[in-house]
């Protein structure tokens, strides 16, 4: 058998916990630029007079540093919002990262498809019972885009000796290689 590589990168969909994130870290920067802003006219005031000139000008160009590193530091925090999960399939075993801001990558799992007992879509009402109602202690990870393109499947495997329910958005092509290394387990559909 030939040797499979396959890979996929999905953004995840941006839930409604993430905008209300992104609006009130925006909405607390905006209050403290003011603040500062109003705290650097303050001094600016106080140290009215000709000796005080060249002190004045520096507190004010270091107070706009401090802006400005304000919303720098706001844009790193926001982009730790943007996320992606690459599929990596090689062979019979698949591997989950997630990227952050396309630049830090954080290894999540890795499952050998052989010793899965199911891969099926959650939309699948023959397969998915485990899905719909875990047993208890069943361990779930989402790495799933949750966007509305693509199929999201579970995967019911063992994860450090622990049942584990993994959810991903494989491509079709991803199913039909991972089906020929378990038909039994592996669920294709047309």
């Amino acid at each position: 058998m030939n040797d499979i590589f396959l890979e996929q990168l999905v953004p995840k969909k941006k839930t409604a916990k993430d905008r209300l994130f992104a609006g009130i870290i925006i909405f607390l920067g905006v209050i403290v630029s003011f603040a500062m802003l109003a705290l650097l006219f303050l001094v600016a005031i106080a140290m009215q007079g000709n000796s005080m000139g060249d002190i004045r000008s520096l507190v004010f160009s270091v107070g706009l540093l401090l802006i400005g590193l304000e919303w720098y530091a706001i844009k790193l925090l926001l982009n730790t919002r943007n996320v992606e999960f690459e599929y990596i399939v090689t062979n019979s075993e698949i591997d989950i990262d997630k990227v952050m801001s396309k630049k830090g990558r954080k290894h999540l799992v890795t499952i050998d498809i052989k010793e899965a007992a199911l891969m099926a879509r959650i939309d699948d009402e023959e397969n998915n019972s485990v899905y719909k109602n875990p047993p208890e202690g069943v361990n779930i990870l989402n790495y799933s885009a949750m966007s509305t393109t693509g199929f999201t499947y579970f995967i019911d495997c063992n994860i450090d000796d622990k049942r584990t329910l993994v959810l991903f958005q494989p491509t079709q092509k991803m199913v039909e290689a991972l089906w020929k290394f378990n038909p039994r387990a592996v669920k294709k559909y047309a």
